[in-house]
């Protein structure tokens, strides 16, 4: 009976392991030598949602709420991964400060009071305190490699004048291509096929861009063209489009504006991103797993996003392509 006893609770023992302690464990993204798992990347797409300002993206759809949670995990660690090459860090009286910032709390506060805060948002936040102090770190870390790449914008640039014509697929690429080369009016078939709305309606026509506020293949694409000439269709993996673009005008040496600053700055970090993503390996597990990408689906929905369409392809993230098959692999851009 004792045996039998002890084969029974043995059995429950590993009904339990299997059903809830080794999912928790499971490996969802790595990053580098750093691997994430199941219980991690729950508690951050509820972090994320809860956290989330109304009318945000990520609370109306489910999909993009655990999409967008992972590119952040992604994104931090690449951050921490790669910050060191610039010499940026982030210190513990920094966070400590930050903390403070973020829950209102003057300099004058006492230690007491600190804590007292300090644990109720810990708590609030469902993470545990030291995934709460790295997601304030991570935070901070971003900030400064972001301020790197502001230092060293030039006050003028080379700047460019274009029109385009965004499409979803090759095919009608070429089909924009043929009847460019027909005759047809660039603004006609913009207005007719083009996918940027901000645009299309105005014969595709773009404002004054630098090279750098510009993709790197499309930068050096449309600056080795002279006035009137187009590119060829240019695929975009940020955005999985294809586009043309024809040069309207060129200037040297002309003043960056503070929004071109901006432009500037959201386009060197991605391209920084992309760069310290080649030299590590990023493997996403849930890229290739429906039923990881459907849970984590289905947490961001218990989370309070909202209902997810009734075909949803598994979750992803703008940082890294996944693999084609499940292991490591090196991340791309």
């Amino acid at each position: 009976m004792i045996a039998v006893a002890v084969v029974i609770i043995g059995i429950g023992v590993f009904g339990y392991y299997q059903t809830t302690l080794r999912p928790k464990a499971q490996p969802v993204v790595q990053v580098g030598d750093r691997t994430f798992g199941m219980a991690y990347v729950e508690q951050r797409i509820r972090y994320k949602v809860h956290n989330a300002t109304p009318g945000d993206s990520i609370l109306l759809d489910p999909r993009t709420a655990a999409g967008a949670t992972l590119g952040d995990i992604e994104r931090e660690e690449l951050n921490r991964q790669g910050a060191p090459q610039l010499g940026i860090s982030v210190s513990t009286d920094e966070v400590d400060a930050e903390i403070r910032k973020n829950l209102s709390l003057p300099d004058s506060a006492d230690n007491s009071t600190f804590a007292e805060a300090y644990r109720q948002a810990v708590k609030d936040s469902g993470l545990n305190p030291d995934d709460y102090r790295e997601v304030i770190a991570a935070k901070l870390l971003e900030d400064k490699i972001r301020q790197h790449i502001r230092d060293g914008i030039p006050a003028t640039a080379d700047q460019i004048r274009l029109r385009d014509i965004i499409v979803a697929t090759q095919a009608d690429a070429q089909k924009a291509l043929d009847r460019l080369a027909a005759g047809e009016d660039f603004s006609a078939v913009a207005a007719d096929m083009s996918l940027d709305t901000n645009t299309k309606n105005n014969g595709g026509q773009m404002d004054w861009l630098p090279h750098d506020a510009l993709e790197p293949a499309v930068g050096d694409a449309v600056f080795a063209l002279g006035v009137g000439q187009r590119t060829q269709p240019i695929f975009s993996s940020s955005t999985n489009t294809y586009s043309i673009y024809e040069v309207l005008e060129k200037a040297s040496a002309q003043a960056v504006t503070d929004q071109q600053r901006t432009q500037i700055e959201n386009q060197s970090y991605q391209n920084w991103l992309a760069q310290t993503s080649q030299q590590v390996k990023i493997v996403n597990y849930y890229a290739s797993d429906t039923t990881m990408s459907q849970h984590l689906i289905d947490v961001a929905k218990q989370a309070g996003a909202g209902a997810p369409s009734p075909t949803l392809p598994p979750v992803s993230t703008p940082i890294s392509t996944p693999p084609s098959t499940p292991g490591p692999t090196g991340g791309q851009p």
